[in-house]
């Protein structure tokens, strides 16, 4: 039988700890995936996750090989919602992009909040599940109510565990830029990163968290993770949305490099320090604010 990608390496243990859950090995990603507040000298301003791209498989004793082009992070172009995943690849990436899809195109739930109805559709998906197939996955979804300077920020994190419970948790949105979630097999490496970052004026923001994060997905600290980063962003005003990330000098958008053709519309483009870029060039938009990396 054929095997299809894991999860982290420590969904290998729960795999044989579960057996009765995790019934064959197969389809997983994971992961690094980190999710923060960006606040500015009036409160928080934006919601982001940024996730790697790297899917990987399990081999005798650990990865097989793996594929650098699996999209982790979704926006809704109607929607002030972002999400991402970690865990099992293959449920919540079809899951989630059907429910982008649906709710862009106005078929939106009339009686439940929209982090409600985002887990409803997870349980919904779920029942019909092939259990032989069913990994664990976590999903963080990050909404806002209002716009403006009004905006209230939300972000929540809900899945299945190892043994098959499903949890759902609320997570704090401080008024400081700072960590909301940090998430996967390659956690603690962007963990470490991240701190290197937290020095003189650089410490609590948005460039941060985001180099720190760029710096431990291509330092090699965890196989499971790797490729280029990708970001989802919520702010003040407006639905959600996908940024373009220029990384070691290609582009890349939704997890996927670009073939060099396309052109690049109204996306908004950010390098591996944060800076805002030139979606044709790569550079630094003229004007743009330079973060330097820490000494």
């Amino acid at each position: 039988m054929p095997q299809g990608p894991l999860t982290d390496r420590g969904a290998v243990d729960q795999v044989n700890r579960s057996r009765s859950f995790h019934k064959s090995d197969g389809m997983g990603s994971m992961t690094s995936l980190v999710a923060w507040v960006g606040a500015d000298s009036r409160g928080p301003a934006s919601l982001n996750i940024a996730a790697d791209s790297r899917i990987s498989w399990p081999g005798h004793g650990g990865i097989s090989h793996a594929w650098d082009y699996g999209k982790k992070v979704f926006a809704s172009s109607r929607e002030p919602l972002i999400v991402g995943f970690t865990g099992d690849v293959l449920f919540p990436s079809l899951v989630l992009q059907g429910l982008l899809d649906r709710i862009d195109q106005g078929v939106v739930p009339r009686s439940e909040s929209i982090l409600d109805h985002v887990y409803s559709v997870l349980r919904h998906g779920w029942e019909n599940y092939p259990g032989e197939e069913r990994r664990a996955f976590s999903v963080l979804a990050c909404h806002r109510l209002g716009q403006g300077t009004e905006a209230e920020f939300h972000a929540e994190k809900m899945g299945t565990t190892s043994n098959g419970a499903w949890q759902r948790k609320e997570l704090p949105v401080q008024e400081t830029s700072q960590i909301v979630a940090l998430d996967g097999s390659g956690k603690y490496s962007v963990e470490e990163a991240i701190k290197a970052w937290q020095v003189g004026k650089t410490a609590n923001t948005s460039r941060a968290i985001f180099s720190g994060f760029v710096d431990a997905v291509t330092s090699g600290n965890d196989r499971a993770t790797g490729g280029s980063p990708q970001l989802g962003a919520i702010y003040r005003i407006g639905a959600g949305r996908l940024l373009g990330i220029a990384h070691e000098d290609s582009r890349y958008f939704a997890g996927a490099q670009l073939l060099g053709t396309e052109a690049v519309g109204t996306v908004e483009w950010r390098n591996s320090l944060f800076e805002r870029t030139d979606g044709v060039t790569k550079a630094r938009l003229a004007g743009a604010q330079v973060h330097d990396r820490p000494i």
